[in-house]
């Protein structure tokens, strides 16, 4: 049998008490952070499991951020739409006017009152949104020219709403007569004041038709750029509880376990001391 000699003793309580203050200093740690995992060293497993999660956080900010561009551009496109609609339709009903009407000065009012809608949609038609024409692409210059010529390179705008799906945010300005407005509203206000301004009427039904199925489109962009705001929320709410669990502590537990600890070491420190006490006289007894 193995002799124990008291060095042997001396150093085996002394490893023991320090095993014993490491576990109270990493219990005391984990009750003043409310964290059980302060370090990779705690519980590799679930370091990793919180870098996983906080990265899918960081993405899915991102995400949010993404979307809360779109439904602002969107919201842009949705307004602009609905007004250049509002506009050729004022222009389709002063055509309509114009038909009922042989008085001069009436159908010069007509006709001037086109002129002014052809600059508005001007302006409309180079609506930008964060410096960006919504109907020009990527064009930085813009998508129509002061002669109503498209100028908008067609290139798509799109949005990444999260790992695997992305949408467009933008509407091809010659999709919707960007090019074409300019000269169509002038053969519209020259048929008014001279009374055939009817022929056009199809061409103009033809713009306007274009401008509602943009419009009809961008909504359908629009709510799905809201669902999946709605799924980024609800995915936040389950990766925090999910962070939360894996992370932080049981108050109650803790502190059960700190204080029994306390009592352990202080158990171990009155008998490592007694132990110390013992001198080479007590073995010649």
């Amino acid at each position: 049998m193995a002799r124990v000699t008291q060095l042997g003793q001396v150093n085996q309580s002394l490893a023991a008490l320090q095993a014993s203050m490491t576990q109270s200093q990493r219990l005391q740690e984990q009750a003043a952070s409310g964290k059980r995992i302060n370090r990779a060293s705690d519980d590799p497993t679930g370091a990793s499991i919180s870098m996983q999660l906080r990265n899918q956080q960081a993405a899915n900010t991102q995400y949010a951020r993404n979307a809360d561009y779109a439904n602002g551009q969107l919201s842009t496109l949705d307004g602009t739409l609905q007004t250049i609609y509002s506009r050729l339709n004022q222009v389709r009903s002063n055509i309509i006017a114009a038909t009922t009407t042989t008085n001069g000065d009436s159908r010069s009012a007509l006709s001037a009152q086109v002129e002014q809608i052809k600059g508005e949609l001007q302006g409309l038609y180079n609506t930008q949104y964060q410096g960006r024409a919504i109907f020009g692409g990527t064009s930085v210059a813009g998508a129509v020219d002061s002669s109503g010529n498209y100028v908008g390179d067609g290139n798509p705008v799109t949005v990444q709403l999260n790992a695997s799906s992305t949408v467009r945010v933008d509407v091809d300005g010659s999709t919707i007569g960007a090019g074409d407005f300019s000269g169509l509203l002038d053969e519209i206000s020259a048929g008014i004041e001279n009374g055939d301004a009817a022929s056009s009427l199809d061409q103009l039904d033809s713009l306007i038709s274009s401008v509602i199925t943009a419009n009809g489109q961008i909504g359908a962009i629009q709510n799905r750029v809201t669902t999946s705001q709605s799924a980024i929320t609800a995915q936040n709410s389950d990766l925090t509880v999910s962070l939360a669990q894996n992370e932080d502590i049981d108050y109650a537990e803790v502190l059960t376990k700190f204080s029994s600890q306390q009592v352990a070491y202080q158990a171990a420190l009155g008998v490592t001391a007694r132990i110390n006490q013992t001198s080479l006289l007590d073995f010649l007894q």
